[in-house]
């Protein structure tokens, strides 16, 4: 068992530590079954903001030396839709669902406000575009409205631009820290296992500085990197390209680890 967020009064109890990161499955609500098949400790949901947004095109893949740039259209449905529609079928499932917002969001005290404390919401996912996003006012904010486990998403950088992002986090009472997304190109966001060894010196360096749990995510194609991540200090780590591509990797990795 993982103790998600801890420190928490409502931590979450994890079978294990491997979680479906930030959109790979979707809301989960059209395929249940198959998220249920699929098996992770937890679900990541794509992100969503108060008013919502159209996809801008479908998605496109790319090829390139240092792996594939995956450009997705942001399937936001917004608030509402998932308080009408998500929360009442995720509150009947074993595996909690995180929602991840984003700080990029005018009205994502909104989000907070009507989600927390929500049946079939486990916890909050905060996604940091950049290291230059002035949130350290917002994250006040929402750690004092939100009880709920609530970590944040990284910006994909070098280790000393976000040691002070981490110490912010853990003086406002942040559950948990993602770190290394993929990073963004001009035509989307590149997946490679390069990553590997940029996610691994980010747990060293990080896990060193702060206390804070960490989540691994990024440049984990096999169970070899994953268990790596582990070693060297994360909590969980967080499956999205490698899922996508092999949704048996979880399974595997779990009857591996019994």
């Amino acid at each position: 068992m993982v103790d998600y967020a801890p420190l928490n009064p409502y931590a979450i109890a994890l079978p294990h530590p491997y979680i479906a990161a930030a959109g790979s499955l979707g809301f989960g609500i059209h395929s249940a079954a198959m998220v249920a098949a699929v098996s992770p400790a937890a679900l990541i949901t794509p992100t969503i903001t108060a008013g919502g947004r159209s996809p801008d095109g479908p998605n496109r893949l790319y090829e390139h030396r240092a792996g594939i740039i995956y450009a997705e259209p942001w399937h936001d449905p917004g608030l509402d839709w998932v308080g009408r529609r998500c929360t009442g079928v995720w509150a009947t499932w074993d595996i909690p669902v995180i929602v991840s917002l984003t700080c990029e969001d005018s009205d994502v005290m909104q989000c907070v406000r009507e989600l927390n404390q929500v049946e079939g919401i486990a916890g909050f996912e905060l996604n940091i575009p950049s290291i230059h996003a002035p949130f350290a006012a917002l994250l006040e904010k929402i750690r004092a409205r939100c009880d709920m486990p609530l970590t944040v998403k990284l910006p994909f950088a070098d280790a000393q631009s976000l040691v002070p992002i981490a110490q912010l986090c853990q003086a406002n009472g942040v559950d948990g820290l993602t770190i290394a997304a993929p990073i963004a190109v001009t035509t989307g966001r590149l997946l490679s296992p390069t990553f590997a060894a940029v996610t691994l010196h980010l747990v060293h360096c990080l896990g060193a500085e702060t206390s804070i749990p960490l989540s691994a995510c990024g440049g984990i194609h096999d169970a070899a990197t994953a268990r790596a991540c582990l070693s060297a200090g994360a909590q969980t780590v967080q499956l999205g390209s490698w899922l996508m591509r092999d949704p048996g990797c979880i399974q595997r990795m779990v009857l591996a680890d019994a």
